[in-house]
């Protein structure tokens, strides 16, 4: 697979990081949407996440989120020592105590006295009660007041800026829906003055300066809040969330004379999971190694209380490749009758029933929708997926056999792969294929809390 370098050198010797208007950068806008729909389109990948109903931020607990988010921007509360921008998609539930926590961020919001929470929901869904739910605020407020706000902005003035971005896709990539383009611009340009607005309120009231964004690498109009942070002199940092690699284009991109522009734009720092994802990938940003504090408890305290189901497989979808792995669940279903095969689907897929309803035909077939994946791996013997994160962090527990649908994303010590559903059938029943041979530390730094203290003390010198 090559498709993103020969976008990225498309992205170097073309002026696409040139084209602005006024203060703000086009293609940072775009550049998302470009390559995502290039590289899927080439691959034959299909849709990774399903759509939202708008309609549904109408719903009482939204409507309460938005209330109480409002009343924060009209207050002059601070004292906040860090801040986060993160997804309601993270927040899992605690068994124990009855209440949400969010799998990647909570360990840092420990390490802050008064951290101030920006999430996003899940297809308008927010999770409630959670230890910061004092802190924590609806992203989904500025959204939709900039949307409001910017039906009075129009930018027909930029019209000639506009139209020389779009032919200039047109001429270097070939892009097949140039409206789609043109659209993008006309309906987020006029939303970024809001979003710097909104920045612009919280900075003051920051006793700290330090922000965490979440997915802030895939620029948009979350690149136009890293930029505006980083004006105002805030350290923006990424913490990885799931897979990269060399073919991913939000990690990606060109060295040259755009180095400047995409600076302003990408977070200062990127911290990763182990030393392997940072060899993996191309990115102005610092890329600071700290580890996984929840994967790395989880595996201590799962080890300990779950012991793998006997003729356990796990098949670990993904939205871009649902099909392929609902053949091979089915093929596995029939082919192996005494083994139970449980169907992870990844949550952006979940809502696209019609990919893998006919499994529920097959009687040793579990479908499983928001199930802490942890859980499951623990459980299973046999984990078998594409290109998953699953992947990786199943190498970090004992004895699992991992069975990799060929490709080239992931690299051939982490289990065994396979071109045929045959061929997954034979090796499996082999007994001594799958076992990696890769060392979990290599994907997964251990000390987190020694890396993140030593990398907040550097960055605040």
């Amino acid at each position: 697979m090559k498709s993103l370098g020969r976008l990225l050198d498309i992205e170097e010797t073309s002026n696409l990081w040139e084209y602005h208007i006024e203060d703000n950068y086009l293609w940072p806008l775009l550049r998302s949407e470009i390559f995502s729909s290039i590289i899927n389109r080439e691959h034959g990948y299909l849709q990774p996440h399903a759509g939202e109903n708008h309609f549904k931020i109408l719903k009482p607990a939204i409507l309460r989120e938005l209330v109480k988010t409002h009343g924060f921007f009209k207050s002059k509360k601070g004292g906040y020592d860090g801040i986060f921008f993160t997804t309601e998609g993270l927040q899992k539930l605690n068994n124990k105590t009855q209440s949400y926590y969010d799998r990647l961020y909570a360990p840092y919001y420990n390490l802050f006295h008064s951290p101030l929470i920006f999430g996003k929901s899940f297809r308008f869904q927010v999770f409630r009660p959670t230890e910061y739910e004092k802190n924590t605020f609806l992203e989904d407020y500025v959204a939709a007041i900039a949307k409001i706000k910017s039906y009075g902005r129009g930018v027909s003035e930029h019209d000639a800026a506009i139209s020389n971005v779009c032919n200039e896709m047109q001429e270097q990539y070939s892009f097949p829906s140039p409206e789609k383009i043109t659209n993008i611009l006309r309906t987020q340009l006029p939303k970024v003055e809001c979003y710097l607005d909104y920045v612009d309120n919280i900075v003051p009231r920051m006793d700290g300066d330090v922000a965490f964004i979440h997915c802030a690498s895939y620029l948009g109009l979350t690149g136009e809040i890293t930029r505006r942070f980083k004006e105002h002199g805030v350290k923006t940092v990424e913490v990885q969330h799931g897979y990269v690699g060399p073919e991913h284009y939000a990690y990606n991109y060109p060295s040259g004379n755009a180095d400047r522009a995409m600076k302003d734009y990408l977070p200062d720092c990127y911290l990763t999971f182990g030393k392997y994802w940072g060899e993996q990938i191309r990115t102005p940003s610092t890329i600071v190694t700290v580890g996984n504090p929840t994967l790395n408890r989880s595996v201590e305290d799962l080890q300990k209380e779950v012991s793998p189901q006997s003729n356990s497989i796990l098949v670990v979808s993904q939205g871009t490749v649902t099909s392929k792995m609902v053949k091979i669940a089915k093929y596995l279903s029939q082919a192996l009758p005494n083994h139970t095969i449980v169907f992870k689907l990844h949550h952006g897929e979940v809502p696209f029933t019609h990919r893998y309803e006919d499994l529920k035909k097959y009687h040793n077939v579990q479908i499983r929708t928001y199930d802490n994946i942890y859980e499951l791996i623990a459980s299973s013997e046999i984990i078998v997926g594409y290109n998953s994160t699953t992947l990786f962090e199943a190498v970090a527990f004992d004895g699992k056999r991992i069975f990799i649908l060929n490709n080239d994303l992931i690299p051939d010590s982490l289990g065994y792969k396979f071109s045929s559903c045959e061929e997954l059938r034979d090796a499996i029943l082999d007994g001594e294929a799958g076992y990696p041979s890769a060392q979990p530390s290599y994907f997964w730094e251990q000390d987190w809390e020694t890396n993140i203290s030593s990398f907040l003390s550097n960055i605040s010198l």
